[in-house]
């Protein structure tokens, strides 16, 4: 006698994989939606940082600052005058401490 014999075992496995369709398709849905949030997160920000990117291009031009070359070595990391300021600033503060 095996297990499809008795026919409340039989309803109660299609009952079981009734429902576990019904749950792999809301799993589907709501895995289709993060999906699209992502992507129109991912938009948001690209387009943003575009802007940005342009605004500072622009704001170079018209002060005269030419687009500093990156330099062969990637270790050297160029930071603005002010953010200099900034960061000796702060690390005066960690050394007095």
């Amino acid at each position: 006698m095996g297990i499809f014999a008795n026919k409340k075992a039989t309803e109660s496995l299609a009952f079981r994989l009734g429902e576990l369709t019904i749950e792999v398709r809301e799993l589907k849905t709501a895995h289709k939606h993060l999906e699209l949030e992502w992507e129109e997160l991912y938009d948001k920000v690209r387009h943003q940082m575009s802007r940005m990117s342009r605004r500072v291009k622009a704001d170079q031009k018209d002060n005269g600052e030419l687009a500093e070359e990156s330099p062969d070595n990637g270790d050297l990391i160029s930071v603005d005058p002010i953010s200099e300021q900034i960061l000796a600033r702060r690390n005066r503060g960690f050394i007095d401490k």
